[in-house]
């Protein structure tokens, strides 16, 4: 399916994509199909005409390097907007508040005082703070499902995974005073480098300023303003300190109000993101793709979530926390964990901002990806449900797995080309036994639950790698 089929068959008819290239960043976009459906209904209103010289603008406040002069922008997400100079009995408004305000042309006193050149501005009488009604007045964007598609099209992964990753651009509101977003960690037990083709291929699919740790910053007519620091997205190898600040710490040095990360971790960073994954090398690949084609409809899907912010009772969270913690209970029991799996940053990890919180992000995040404004207890139960807990148990076992390989054949063996399930399959099956033949072919193939060509394959890859041998032809036991 090519870029124009995916755009048609995940965007709606009157907001069209396939007919422009977005080259430009998120906060200078200029283009009408460039912008959400909001976004223009935002900029047909933001400019009205009362009488012969006085005027009405709707718009989002930018707080420039002057204290009397601000800029209106017709959407958070843009830097282009109309200077507006406040008199002395006005109060500047709240940066980044929606208002209204009307007043007449001007020279600008700013420039008049510092360049002496004449440059018009809005001389504001009045400033009224305004509620943008995000329910009614804007259009849900592309489901979880539709998003996780539309990302994935060439990518080979569990289905529960890839909505793992879709959540990320769809992040999570902030929580108290923690940053919000969403947190996801990869523990390659699949070829590093498809996992870093995979990772590349996500961070790419932003555009630059979404991805920056700095504000993006635009000079109109003299005046600097900056993009809000709202939402971005950090992809790849991230340090540990950065990933402690942000999964244990809960803050963002660099201050966005939101950060989602998927970060290709290390044995002692994998447990410290909110939802931890490892991808098996049967169930993982990825095709060369241009992420620049998917570059408009995902950054307005994500720019259109921000909006939504689902609340949640404190009741409905110290119920679904009751639920999560003795399932992390019989989680430690069933994986023969000791007690420091349930510590600050451990896999299990108990405290507050821990596990509980994960599930609290991943139900605002689904809520959100539904347009919903309400998470309920049920919500938060079934995000460990479905969710966190199904994908915390497949991290488990795959690093289990890939422990015990690394001290069976050592730590540079290339465990990674072999089938996963088969090599599960052929650990649980061989007895370890003084005069055991080992497991049958058909035997390895109805436990690993794959064809015995397939089982074949891998024992054979097995035996040439000298990590497996046959005592009697058609039995196999592990070195």
């Amino acid at each position: 399916m090519d870029a124009e089929e995916l755009l048609a068959k995940y965007t709606e008819r009157e907001d069209r994509l396939a007919d422009a290239s977005s080259p430009s960043d998120v906060f200078s976009r200029q283009f009408g199909a460039e912008m959400t459906k909001w976004e223009r209904d935002l900029i047909a209103g933001f400019k009205t005409r009362l009488t012969g010289s006085k005027y009405q603008f709707r718009g989002f406040v930018h707080h420039t390097q002057d204290p009397s002069t601000i800029v209106l922008t017709a959407s958070p997400w843009l830097l282009n907007g109309e200077p507006i100079y406040l008199p002395e009995d006005l109060a500047p408004p709240p940066d980044g508040a929606l208002v209204e305000i009307v007043g007449r042309r001007i020279a600008s006193p700013f420039h008049l005082q510092r360049s002496k050149k004449v440059s018009e501005a809005i001389l504001a009488e009045d400033v009224r703070l305004m509620r943008f009604d995000v329910s009614s007045a804007v259009t849900p964007p592309m489901s979880l499902r539709d998003l996780s598609a539309l990302l994935f099209e060439h990518v080979g992964m569990a289905e529960a995974s890839k909505r793992v990753f879709a959540r990320l651009f769809v992040s999570s509101p902030p929580y108290q005073d923690s940053v919000g977003g969403l947190t996801t960690g990869i523990q390659a037990i699949a070829s590093k480098r498809q996992v870093r083709r995979f990772m590349s291929f996500v961070r790419n699919v932003l555009p630059p300023a979404l991805r920056a740790k700095s504000h993006a910053s635009a000079k109109i007519g003299g005046l600097i303003i900056r993009g809000p620091r709202l939402w971005r997205m950090d992809v790849g190898s991230v340090h540990r300190s950065r990933l402690e600040a942000l999964c244990i710490n809960r803050r963002d040095p660099s201050g966005f109000r939101e950060v989602s990360v998927g970060a290709l971790t290390k044995p002692d960073t994998a447990t410290l993101p909110d939802v931890p994954l490892a991808l098996a090398s049967e169930d993982f690949w990825i095709e060369t793709s241009d992420p620049t084609q998917l570059r408009l409809p995902i950054l307005k899907s994500a720019i259109t979530y921000q909006l939504m912010t689902p609340k949640v009772t404190s009741r409905s969270i110290d119920a679904g926390t009751k639920h999560v913690l003795g399932r992390l209970e019989t989680l430690r029991e069933s994986f023969g964990l000791d007690d420091s799996a349930l510590a600050r940053g451990g896999v299990l990890d108990a405290d507050a901002m821990g596990r509980p919180l994960s599930v609290l992000r991943l139900a605002r995040s689904t809520a959100r990806a539904s347009w919903d404004e309400k998470v309920s207890s049920r919500d938060l139960k079934t995000a460990w449900n479905r969710v966190l807990e199904p994908a915390l148990k497949e991290f488990l076992e795959l690093s289990e797995l890939k422990r015990d390989s690394e001290r069976d054949w050592g730590v540079g063996s290339r465990f990674d080309r072999f089938n996963t399930k088969v090599l599960r399959a052929i650990r649980k099956l061989d007895p370890g036994t003084r005069g055991s033949l080992g497991p049958t072919l058909q035997e390895v193939a109805d436990e690993a639950g794959v064809e015995p060509h397939v089982a074949a394959e891998t024992l054979a890859r097995m035996k040439d790698s000298g990590v497996l041998y046959e005592p009697k032809p058609g039995h196999y036991r592990l070195v």
